[in-house]
């Protein structure tokens, strides 16, 4: 039985998640006051440490008995992701934060500035309606076209946008949750953002989301067009039981009946495959054709996980080239 104190460091070491060093004499030491290996000793820790998810780097059963080892936990299976708000903590829900347009700085007119001020800046930008603000931790109010026209109507004399501006504007948090910042994003057609720094970003409008999400399609879109035309590539040029004989289903209750049913690993299967590739009498290098297409299927597992996150412009470049060539080759070929 190990000593308490050799009991403590481990929980300790679960705890914070930190290893801990110490030398192979201090280490057996600690575990009950005994320095040597023997194979009862060696056991006896080496038995405490599987039941307990411990492990020592190196190994203590060898070296010099002066040598420094590492005690920590065994490695746990861990999320991989760029969605981490603090340090060790995975937060699962999409927060407004994801957008672009909720990173941007704000273009403003100060409270006393003249009314021509604000229309510069308005027609200048295609704004609708301008924030108006002294700092860049607060809105004072919202001035637009519309606030201009009513206090214009009303005969108002003065000439200062303080006096033209509306306090109807919503500020919401980063860390609002997505969906219910796109639902307030609708109802008011327009919101803040207020970040971690309490910095005012935005603003996110009803066109902001349509970009963004439009851009978010985009690549689903290219990668079934992809996925078609090597169908429409692959129709009815090869023996069905010939392309049951490369690939190797998981499930093996899967059924493939048709083009349709395959994969696109199974794809990539058929056309490196020297026999097939002469069938197919396709104009293309067939080593560098495999390579496109397994570097689009690298993007396309990386899309599939649906993550507000867009993937790089190069990736997008990719897949539009490769849905455009084939669309071309269908063209000429099909």
């Amino acid at each position: 039985m190990p000593r308490p104190e050799f009991i403590d460091l481990v929980n300790k070491i679960k705890k914070e998640g930190k290893s801990q060093k110490m030398s192979i004499r201090d280490f057996i030491w600690l575990f009950d006051y005994y320095e040597k290996r023997t194979s009862g000793n060696v056991w006896r820790i080496n038995d405490f440490l599987t039941n307990n998810k411990m492990i020592v780097i190196p190994n203590f059963q060898g070296g010099w008995i002066d040598e420094f080892i590492e005690l920590k936990e065994i490695d746990k299976a861990r999320i991989k992701s760029g969605q981490e708000i603090s340090e060790g903590e995975f937060d699962p829900i999409n927060r407004l934060s994801v957008l672009k347009a909720a990173s941007q700085k704000l273009i403003s007119v100060s409270r006393d500035a003249d009314l021509e001020k604000a229309y510069h800046i308005m027609w200048k930008n295609d704004f609708s309606q301008l924030p108006v603000m002294n700092n860049d931790r607060e809105i004072l109010g919202i001035i637009s076209w519309q606030s201009i026209a009513k206090g214009l109507i009303s005969k108002k004399s003065s000439n200062c946008v303080k006096d033209f501006m509306t306090h109807d504007f919503k500020i919401l948090s980063e860390d609002t949750p997505l969906f219910e910042a796109i639902k307030e994003v609708i109802k008011s057609e327009m919101i803040f953002v207020r970040s971690k720094e309490k910095i005012i970003l935005g603003p996110v409008t009803p066109f902001d989301l349509n970009e963004e999400f439009l851009e978010q399609i985009e690549p689903f879109i290219l990668l079934e067009q992809i996925e078609n035309f090597i169908r429409l590539i692959l129709h009815n040029k090869i023996i069905l039981k010939d392309i049951l004989k490369l690939i190797t289903p998981i499930d093996e209750t899967r059924k493939i009946e048709a083009i349709s049913d395959l994969n696109f690993g199974e794809y990539l299967r058929i056309f490196e495959n020297k026999e097939m590739w002469e069938l197919l009498k396709l104009p293309f290098v067939r080593v560098d054709f495999v390579k496109e297409l397994d570097e689009i299927r690298k993007i396309r597992n990386g899309v599939m996980h649906f993550h507000p996150d867009k993937i790089s412009d190069i990736e997008l470049n990719h897949i539009r080239e490769m849905s455009k060539f084939l669309m071309d080759y269908i063209k000429n070929h099909g």
